[in-house]
C-alpha cells in the first residue's frame, strides 16, 4: 500500500485514465493533479493546476461546497474534466495540463457537484445544488463542448452520477435513484431509496447497478427488456453490510465481479458483486475515506481521505 498527502483537504476524486498510465486527484483545496501510478512514492505529479483559480463567483456565498468537486478522463484519454463549486466544468489536455475548454453552469443553480462522461465519449451529464433545493440535471455535447439541454432531475441536491450502457443514473439527497436516456433526457425508471445517495455505479456490461446510502452498499441486478427495444430495469434490491460508517464512494471491478467501497469507518471493503460477501477489508489508518477506483485491470484500487492523502493499493499482495 501506498499513501501520500498531497492536498490540503478533502480529495473528492481520485479517477485512473482508460489506458491505466495517469491517475488524477482533485481536491476541495482547488487543485487537480496528475500522477503517473508508478512514481506516486515520490509525491511528484506530472503536472497541476489550481482549477479554480477565478473563483470569485458573486453567487458562491449560496452554496457550502468549496474548491473542485469530481473529475473523469474522456473515454479517448485525451482530456481531463473537471468540476467545481464555482459552477464551472473544465477540460484539460492530459498530457500538458493545459485548459481545452470551460463550460459554465447557469446562474441560479449552484455550483456543480458531480459530472460523468457517457461511455461512447459523445455527451457528459453534471448536476450539483444545495441541500432543501431542487436540482436539474444538465447535459453537454462533446463533440462541440456546448450545454444541450437540462432536465428536472431531482427534488433535492444531487450528488451522484454514473453511466451505464443504455443510459445514466443519478442519485439525490431526496433519497431516489433516477435512470435516464442520454438523447432523449426522459427519466424511464425511478427507485425510492430509504437514504441520500452518495455512491452510484453501474457494472462494466450493464447487469448490475449499485448505491450507497448511509453504512450499507445496495444493489439490484439489473433485469432484461420484456419488449423488443426495451430497457434493462433494476430487479430486486439486495443490501451489503459491513461498514460502520457512511459508504462515500463505491465502484466495479473491470470485469464485473466485485464491488470496492470506502467509508468513513476509515476502511476500503472489496464485496463480491453477485453474493454481496465481504471478501478483504483494508484499512490506511488515516482518517475517514472519501472515494475509491479500480484501475483499468483490475489489479489496483486507488483511494483518498478527507485529510487530502490519496493512495494505492495493491490487490495481488
Amino acid at each position: 500500500m501506498i499513501v501520500i498527502q498531497p492536498h490540503q483537504a478533502c480529495v473528492n476524486v481520485v479517477c485512473f485514465s482508460p489506458d491505466g498510465s495517469r491517475l488524477a486527484s482533485v481536491s476541495e483545496d482547488c487543485y487537480a493533479k496528475v500522477w503517473d501510478p508508478m512514481e506516486l512514492h515520490t509525491g511528484q505529479p506530472l503536472w497541476e493546476v489550481d482549477a479554480e483559480a477565478d473563483h470569485d463567483d458573486d453567487e458562491l456565498w449560496w452554496w457550502s461546497g468549496t474548491g473542485l468537486s469530481h473529475a473523469q478522463f474522456t473515454p479517448n484519454g485525451q482530456l481531463l474534466i473537471t468540476s467545481g463549486w464555482s459552477r464551472h466544468l473544465r477540460a484539460w489536455d492530459v498530457t500538458t495540463g493545459r485548459a481545452k475548454w470551460e463550460i459554465r453552469k447557469p446562474r441560479g443553480f449552484g455550483g456543480v457537484g458531480v459530472l460523468v462522461i457517457s461511455r461512447d465519449g459523445s455527451r457528459l451529464a453534471f448536476a450539483g445544488g444545495q441541500i432543501g433545493i431542487p436540482e436539474r440535471v444538465f447535459i453537454v455535447d462533446l463533440n462541440h463542448p456546448k450545454l444541450e439541454k437540462s432536465v428536472k432531475g431531482h427534488d433535492d441536491a444531487c450528488g451522484a452520477l454514473a453511466a451505464g450502457p443504455e443510459g445514466f443514473v443519478s442519485g439525490g439527497a431526496d433519497k431516489h435513484v433516477k435512470l435516464w436516456s442520454w438523447q432523449s433526457g426522459r427519466c424511464y425508471c425511478d427507485l425510492a431509496l430509504r437514504g441520500v445517495v452518495r455512491g452510484l455505479m453501474v457494472s462494466p456490461d450493464g447487469s448490475r447497478l449499485a448505491a450507497s446510502g448511509g453504512a450499507v452498499v445496495m444493489v439490484w441486478d439489473m433485469l432484461e427488456p420484456q419488449r423488443k427495444h426495451g430497457r434493462r430495469l433494476p430487479g430486486k434490491l439486495r443490501q451489503f453490510r459491513g461498514h460502520n460508517g457512511q459508504v462515500q464512494s463505491i465502484d466495479f471491478s473491470p470485469n464485473g465481479q466485485l464491488i470496492a467501497s470506502a467509508a468513513h469507518d476509515g476502511t476500503i471493503r472489496l464485496w463480491d458483486a453477485a453474493s454481496g460477501a465481504e471478501l478483504r477489508t483494508f484499512a490506511p489508518k488515516i482518517g475517514p475515506l472519501h472515494h475509491v477506483a479500480f484501475s483499468p485491470d483490475g489489479l489496483t484500487v486507488a483511494f483518498s481521505s478527507e485529510r487530502g492523502h490519496i493512495g494505492l493499493l495493491d490487490l495481488e499482495s
